[in-house]
């Protein structure tokens, strides 16, 4: 007997349904078996802080002055950074450690065997380091600073809560100490996952389930 086309629907829809539901549960299983890092993040413009329930993220963090960029950057990566980016460097593998309270690029490397000799974590993504600026009598002028693109962009929360979060990060800028971080899983194949947000000392949670 042929199914009638209510009930073949209600088969591909349920169908559908469990594929996501699985989706979502190796994705959540996979955050949960990653190393945890957590990054720097710094102000946005405002206008585009905010779209919907959630905060943008941009991974950057202030280098502390006369420190140079980590090893394996260039001078092309100096000269595609800035704000907004025109063109992204390539994806290569990005080596973190944690620095106090929080994770710093220490390196970047064309492969994963090389990145692992600067730290412990490495992560598929794209990097660009601007140097320190210097005045014509050698004086630095402005400090280092390196940008991220793990491929995590946003984080959905509640409205109020995402306007107070989106407003402590543009207050402060960049920087490694700012009042907010992003909480970041990294897994055995340097896929990077975002977890969810440090702010002032409180974890607010991605939920998936």
């Amino acid at each position: 007997m042929t199914p009638s086309p209510s009930v073949r629907i209600l088969v591909v829809a349920t169908l559908a349904v469990l594929g996501l539901v699985g989706l979502v549960i190796r994705e959540s299983l996979a955050r949960a078996a990653g190393v945890e890092v957590v990054l720097a993040m710094q102000g946005v413009d405002p206008r585009t802080t905010l779209s919907g329930n959630y905060v943008a993220i941009s991974l950057r963090e202030t280098l502390p002055i006369g420190q140079a960029c980590p090893p394996g950057f260039s001078a092309t990566d100096a000269v595609r950074g800035g704000f907004p980016f025109a063109a992204l460097p390539p994806k290569r593998w990005v080596a973190m450690a944690r620095r106090g309270d929080h994770d710093t690029v220490v390196g970047v490397a064309g492969d994963r065997a090389a990145a692992r000799r600067y730290g412990p974590v490495v992560a598929r993504g794209a990097a660009w380091c601007e140097p320190p600026w210097t005045s014509g009598d050698g004086q630095t002028v402005n400090s280092a600073a390196v940008s991220l693109d793990l491929g995590v962009d946003r984080f959905h929360i509640g409205q109020a809560e995402a306007e107070r979060i989106g407003a402590l990060v543009a207050r402060h800028g960049a920087g490694a100490a700012g009042p907010v971080a992003a909480i970041v899983s990294v897994d055995a194949d340097g896929q990077a996952r975002l977890k969810g947000l440090l702010v002032e000392g409180r974890r607010f949670e991605l939920e998936l389930l």
